[in-house]
């Protein structure tokens, strides 16, 4: 087995492997979004991770990607939300392959290694974002306030919030502190997206697999959380759960048995949507 990376790493390596799931999606016929660029920024490293995954395992990611391109967009369009943050942003490009509505303004923080290389192959490829980015280099546990107001953003007017594909390579005690953060950030009417699994999925047979695979890539999954609705409600949040292969998250791809959301003692990967 290799040796565990730290959390600052591993967030830097995976975001390879997610850009490298979306150039794989962006080259079907049926693909569910279209991320030109995914390829470049996945690099060497995100290839070689994918050819050892068959396409099947990477499937939830897909149905995720395509699932917060949806949840952004709606709430951008629908509920006029024009601050959108994404923490630990990796190599995401929805600034650039979503069209946003006038005055969008994205907020992009991660670390400096991570974004620079995200600038450096967007640069070279010429492409320009649909909205207004603000990209700051800092990890997550920087003063996000003090960064936030300082490029711009006004926490007395509605916000979004983006943590995608990172949550459960954090201790718990470190996502909690994030919410906090968040919420001292927040005005009524903000929106929070995030993906987190429940404490089953490290223990169950039907996950084992996958859980042993990212342990051997030193990419070892230890966040969970079983009552998401719970702890965000003690916030002042009211969450709704879905998860890969409902009807929200499926379109026709999902060719597994679909269990009931929150199922209890059975593994579950949640998509959460909260509003403040």
């Amino acid at each position: 087995m290799e040796q565990q990376a730290t959390p600052h790493q591993l967030l830097g390596t995976t975001a390879h492997w997610t850009a490298a799931v979306r150039a794989r999606e962006s080259a079907r016929a049926n693909r569910l979004f279209n991320d030109p660029w995914a390829s470049a920024l996945a690099g060497a490293e995100g290839a070689a991770w994918l050819e050892q995954r068959p396409e099947d395992s990477t499937l939830p990611i897909v149905l995720r990607t395509r699932y917060f391109d949806d949840f952004l967009l709606r709430i951008a369009s629908q509920d006029g939300i024009r601050q959108i943050v994404l923490l630990a942003a990796g190599l995401d490009t929805r600034a650039f392959r979503l069209g946003w509505p006038n005055n969008s303004l994205f907020f992009e923080l991660d670390q400096s290694e991570v974004l620079r290389h995200k600038e450096r192959i967007l640069r070279t490829a010429g492409v320009v974002a649909k909205c207004e980015r603000c990209v700051m280099e800092a990890d997550l546990s920087a003063d996000l306030e003090g960064l936030l107001i300082k490029a711009g953003f006004e926490p007395h007017r509605p916000s979004a919030w983006l943590l995608e594909g990172f949550l459960f390579y954090l201790p718990n005690e470190t996502t909690i502190q994030l919410f906090d953060k968040i919420n001292s950030l927040t005005a009524k009417g903000s929106r929070l997206g995030f993906d987190l699994i429940n404490s089953s999925v490290l223990t169950s047979p039907y996950t084992k697999p996958w859980i042993e695979m990212q342990a051997k890539s030193g990419a070892l999954w230890i966040g969970t959380m079983d009552d998401p609705e719970k702890v965000l409600s003690r916030l002042g949040w009211s969450a709704s759960l879905t998860q890969a292969g409902a009807a929200d998250a499926n379109h026709g791809r999902w060719k597994l048995p679909v269990i009931p959301t929150k199922m209890p003692d059975m593994p579950h990967n949640w998509y959460v949507m909260a509003e403040k």
